[in-house]
């Protein structure tokens, strides 16, 4: 690794000087709207792509493991689901930290090094969150015979659980090292990246479910996707040493990284972090949940609804993150009225994505259902549901890209405190009394849920609008603040 950088260093390497967006405030060039809208486009797209691939390394496992059967099939999704809802969200969730401090350190501080500093502690965070995860995937049998499910499937989906604990490290470092190369403008090798292993991991459940010389059966499904996630972090951890990213990384030191006394500015981070994303995932499996309740075909049009909604928000998705690191950039850098104007643009874009989103719902509402089945009753439910479905994709995409912009801030906990109460005491509670107590079924869940994220949207985006942005600037400048030396003697 290069030594550490020293105070004769520019604040940034020469590819980021170029284009005079982190100059000190004294030599501040305000740029406006249009440049911002170009910057955030250009970086979200690969944001986008590679959140939609990631998610295949999983769903090709459920795809090659439900056609063995229905059992296998029921297995697999449970499994996968139990997987997502109580590890994979909590790592996504405790990474949102990194958002803010790697960003902001990034231009604000002179050693770039401090960056990789923050990525090992949360990596060493993290570590401790393993041990219950593990204690709890093992024992996700009895979780699923408690919650009534049949023994068979109960059985086999703990069996793909507990290979999945040897996936969630990998998650966890892939997601960390993510964040790494975004808080220096790096956003396009982890795309190419999972381009290429994508492809290996269909392979790989083909071969480790069909292929009788090398399969496993069911358990080759889960194995395929351990597989490609150790492949994904492998290929990303050589990118960052062998061609860039690398200039950010500290030499390892335990004694450095898992000294707890200093981890309370992540701490603060991540905690909220893990509520913005734990609250809403828990939050769609209750609602899946009390659609089951109803009968098959409410279940069935509820399973459409939410597979339709993560696909539409993955360009919001992709424009919240590149909105953090964009923000979190500039107020690490003092240019708190660019970081204004970043943070109005993506404000606007995100409006722009989820009008854009809801009108597709809204257009094709009569034919949309049959992109994923041909049961008559399933689409009439669906075509019903839609319009309330099509208001909810507005807010939900304008409060994804304003919680971006506060993570950008170092303030998930705005967004975490606004799920907790949208979710749990406005949208459940009056979604399952509107469903089962007044009769309006599935219509009741959606109408509750549409009109709490658009409470919940407004108040994300006053927080972003009121923002006192030199004030912001200011707390990043002190989260910089005596990390220094420790990044010094780690080298």
């Amino acid at each position: 690794m290069p030594s550490a950088l020293n105070e004769t260093s520019p604040l940034l390497p020469a590819k980021y000087i170029g284009d005079n967006d982190f100059l000190k405030p004294s030599q501040e060039r305000q740029k406006g709207y249009l440049h911002e809208f170009k910057w955030l486009l250009k970086n979200a797209m690969p944001l986008v792509v590679s959140y939609l691939l990631q998610n295949t390394l999983q769903s090709f496992s459920i795809v090659s493991a439900g056609h063995l059967g229905a059992n296998e099939l029921a297995s697999a999704t449970l499994g996968s689901m139990f997987v997502t809802i109580t590890g994979l969200s909590v790592a996504t969730g405790a990474t949102l930290s990194l958002d803010t401090l790697c960003s902001q350190c990034f231009t604000s501080s002179k050693d770039k090094k401090l960056v990789g500093l923050h990525v090992q502690r949360c990596l060493a965070f993290m570590s401790y969150l393993y041990i219950p995860i593990i204690f709890l995937w093992w024992n996700s049998e009895k979780v699923f015979i408690f919650l009534r499910q049949d023994p068979v499937v109960a059985h086999l989906s703990s069996i793909y659980v507990r290979w999945m604990i040897l996936a969630i490290p990998a998650f966890a470092i892939f997601e960390a090292l993510k964040k790494m190369l975004q808080a220096q403008g790096i956003f396009s090798p982890p795309t190419y990246i999972l381009i290429f292993s994508s492809p290996i991991n269909l392979l790989l459940n083909y071969a480790l479910v069909w292929i009788p010389r090398f399969s496993f059966g069911f358990h080759g499904a889960p194995i395929a996707s351990c597989i490609s996630y150790w492949l994904i972090v492998v290929l990303l951890s050589l990118y960052i040493y062998r061609i860039d990213g690398h200039q950010a990384w500290p030499n390892w030191s335990t004694s450095f990284v898992y000294q707890v006394r200093y981890w309370g500015p992540m701490i603060k981070l991540a905690v909220p972090g893990i509520l913005l994303i734990c609250t809403e995932t828990w939050a769609y499996e209750i609602i899946a949940l009390g659609a089951s309740w109803i009968d098959t075909p409410n279940l069935s049009a509820q399973s459409i609804i939410l597979t339709s909604i993560t696909a539409l928000y993955t360009l919001a998705f992709g424009v919240g993150i590149a909105a953090a690191n964009r923000v979190g950039n500039l107020l690490g850098a003092q240019r708190s009225n660019q970081a204004r104007t970043a943070a109005r643009a993506a404000l606007i874009v995100g409006t722009l994505i989820g009008t854009s989103n809801s009108l597709v719902l809204l257009l094709f509402r009569h034919v949309w259902a049959y992109l994923f089945t041909s049961d008559e009753e399933v689409v009439q439910i669906v075509t019903q549901m839609l319009p309330l479905v099509a208001l909810f994709v507005v807010a939900d995409n304008m409060a994804g890209v304003a919680d971006g912009v506060l993570n950008g801030m170092g303030r998930q906990h705005v967004g975490a405190w606004c799920n907790l109460a949208s979710y749990y005491l406005s949208a459940l509670p009056i979604g399952l009394y509107l469903c089962f107590k007044c009769g309006w079924w599935l219509s009741g869940l959606w109408t509750a849920l549409a009109g709490s994220m658009f409470v919940a949207a407004a108040v994300t985006v006053l927080v972003v609008l009121v923002a006192n942005w030199k004030k912001e600037a200011e707390k990043a400048e002190k989260r910089t603040e005596g990390e220094t030396y420790l990044a010094t003697n780690m080298n």
